[in-house]
């Protein structure tokens, strides 16, 4: 997924334009997108995602999940 469909994406989920989303947010689009599964615990710290977290985990998760699955 390149820069601009990541930012579209946290744009779509970051509706009143504060610049973070909500833990729930987060989960449920790594979820969406096939990163996490339903029953993966996130820590909430209080601190809304931003999008910096959301662009890296979208980033590095695919590769980590191919280099996985090419034990296979």
């Amino acid at each position: 997924m390149d820069n601009s469909n990541i930012a579209a994406m946290f744009e779509m989920l970051d509706s009143s334009n504060r610049g973070t989303i909500s833990l729930t947010q987060y989960k449920e689009a790594l979820k969406i997108l096939g990163l996490c599964t339903a029953d993966e615990v996130f820590k909430d710290d209080g601190h809304g995602i931003t999008f910096e977290k959301f662009r890296c985990e979208v980033c590095i998760c695919p590769a980590s999940l191919q280099a996985f699955a090419r034990k296979f």
